[in-house]
């Protein structure tokens, strides 16, 4: 295969590009089963986000997440665009990207997802109307914000502690931990007051939204704060201060508009609720190849990659060879894209075995890194019993990484069930435990 066509096909099959709802890669996976009802997810994901949210007399408050790469953002997408249309929502979106206004490696606290809601709230509906974000956000709400900061703490707006503008005020959190800090004392102290001044400015935009522009209301889509995460030194830390803004101080981030905050999806072990969306069902429970799963997650490929040059790569036994990758991923989207990209990487095709058994391989390395022995025998318990058993607070802290780096999967039939990756199985570790469970019951 030509230079060219590598280079086109290896960059069509980027794992780490979001997709938007009309990209021709883009798969409804929820379409697979639905004449039947057998979701391959367990139901229609956004037919579920769209109903909680457009049913709801009150504004809704939704928490939703997915492993990084399941498709979560694509999903988000395809929902605005349904939540925005008149026939359906008839909503005003307002999309969060997390990445540009909070800093992901450390803890987070309510005053940094208000201030966030509240700029991106305010920007979209000042370029709805075709004004100038830059100026407009150095008045109203982030200017009495601002002077009501400098008259709580006399330093503030001094020194280390002054900002360009008003309007810059969430940008310059981001950046400036000990501004972000000073801040947080600040409103801790007065968070009652901060907590309903921006509520009320919500609710203000939002009466502003129904009249002006013809909406039944605004709905924030917060995305990207699963990837909370942190450091190694400071993972726990970081997971703990989401869990304590969306459940202890849950509350405070409720808002007086429908709302949706994505969160890391190790926070499922610790609070209610949470909409997970599960991996594609390459196997059944009893880990037999399943049929609807596995054409769902091929058609990932065919809207990237055609059958002539898949043929090309992988030669005359393609749909063996494929098959053999989408199993390995247990049906998780990033890995299926990733493991296609690494065989169009291969400067020899139609890829010859061992380059094939390094691409798994490869993957498992991973895997290994993630897995230490200290979680084999918790891990079997799970493999027997598609159960996350949570008994301690180690446990905990164990399911919290395990979760959080995929090395166990979430899958949804009519019931929840877990079970662990493939490459997770392969653990000589991981296989003794299980033996070893097996032969106790035995």
């Amino acid at each position: 295969m030509d230079f060219k066509t590598r280079k086109k096909y290896y960059n069509l099959c980027d794992p780490y590009e979001p997709l938007e709802p009309d990209d021709e890669r883009n798969v409804d996976l929820d379409a697979f089963g639905e004449e039947n009802r057998d979701f391959i997810r367990g139901v229609n994901w956004t037919d579920k986000l769209v109903e909680e949210i457009v049913l709801s007399d009150k504004p809704a408050f939704k928490l939703f997440t997915g492993l990084p790469g399941s498709g979560k953002t694509t999903e988000l997408k395809r929902l605005i665009k349904r939540l925005s249309d008149p026939d359906e929502g008839n909503l005003f979106p307002v999309f969060i990207n997390a990445e540009e206004v909070i800093d992901l490696s450390n803890p987070i606290e309510v005053t940094d997802i208000i201030t966030a809601v509240v700029y991106a709230t305010e920007k979209a509906i000042i370029e709805q109307e075709g004004g100038s974000p830059e100026k407009a956000l150095d008045e109203g709400y982030f200017k009495r914000l601002w002077n009501w900061l400098q008259n709580t703490d006399v330093e503030m707006g001094k020194g280390e502690f002054a900002i360009p503008s008003a309007g810059k005020l969430v940008f310059e959190m981001k950046s400036r931990p000990t501004l972000r800090q000073r801040i947080r004392e600040d409103v801790t102290s007065n968070i009652l007051k901060f907590v309903e001044d921006a509520k009320r400015e919500l609710e203000m935009r939002n009466y502003h939204v129904t009249r002006k522009f013809e909406k039944d209301g605004i709905v924030i889509i917060f995305d990207s704060l699963e990837r909370l995460r942190g450091i190694t030194s400071n993972w726990h830390e970081v997971l703990t201060s989401a869990e304590k803004v969306f459940r202890g101080n849950a509350s405070y981030v409720r808002l007086p508009v429908h709302v949706l905050y994505t969160v890391p999806s190790a926070l499922a072990t610790r609070i209610r609720n949470i909409v997970f969306l599960p991996m594609i069902k390459v196997r059944a429970k009893d880990r037999e190849p399943y049929k609807q799963g596995l054409k769902a997650a091929l058609e990932l490929i065919h809207r990237r990659v055609p059958d002539a040059v898949l043929g090309k790569i992988f030669g005359p036994d393609v749909n063996e060879r494929i098959e053999k990758l989408l199993l390995w991923s247990g049906g998780y989207p990033r890995e299926i894209v990733q493991m296609l990209q690494k065989a169009i990487a291969h400067k020899t095709h139609p890829l010859p075995d061992s380059a094939l058994d390094r691409i798994i391989a490869d993957i498992a390395n991973e895997y290994l890194m993630i897995v230490s022995g200290e979680t084999f025998d918790w891990l079997a318990k799970v493999a027997k019993s598609k159960v996350l058993t949570i008994e301690d607070d180690e446990h905990r802290r164990i399911a919290d990484i395990i979760l959080a780096n995929h090395a166990v999967l979430r899958y949804l039939n009519k019931e929840l069930w877990y079970d662990l990756h493939p490459a997770v199985y392969e653990i000589p570790g991981v296989q003794k435990a299980i033996a070893n469970l097996e032969a106790g019951e035995n």
